[in-house]
């Protein structure tokens, strides 16, 4: 699973993994892609656009790439895939969120991420 429990705190199963998914898929303004080898699916990327005050960005919502096919520039190739389509369209940018703790943070600081000044993430149970 690309999502590890000790990451992420989600005890993934088939049902409710495609449930999740299949929420962003539907959305109107979905934008993904996949990264396949011999009919098997290694790798994806899920993102909306939504319009930011004035501006049309893209939000990532998830990615994913199997384990044991991390570090070999699948989802560099993915990440790419919706920054080409975010400059095509002329949108403001791309906007993801992501764990602190998941070696996530780190692949997308050397794909060209920053953190965000001034925004916080709040939530409440």
């Amino acid at each position: 699973m690309a999502f590890p429990i000790e990451y992420w705190g989600i005890d993934w199963n088939s049902d409710n993994a495609r449930e999740y998914l299949t929420d962003y898929y539907e959305q109107k303004k979905f934008i993904g892609y996949v990264y396949e080898e011999d009919d098997t699916i290694i790798g994806c990327i899920f993102a909306v656009c939504k319009l930011s005050g004035s501006k049309k960005e893209i939000y990532i919502n998830e990615m994913a790439v199997l384990p044991k096919r991390q570090g070999q520039g699948i989802g560099t190739q993915l990440l790419n895939a919706v920054l080409d389509y975010s400059k095509e369209e002329g949108f403001a940018g791309v906007v993801l969120y992501t764990n602190e703790y998941a070696p996530a943070a780190k692949f997308y600081e050397k794909n060209g991420f920053k953190l965000s000044q001034g925004t916080i993430c709040m939530y409440c149970e």
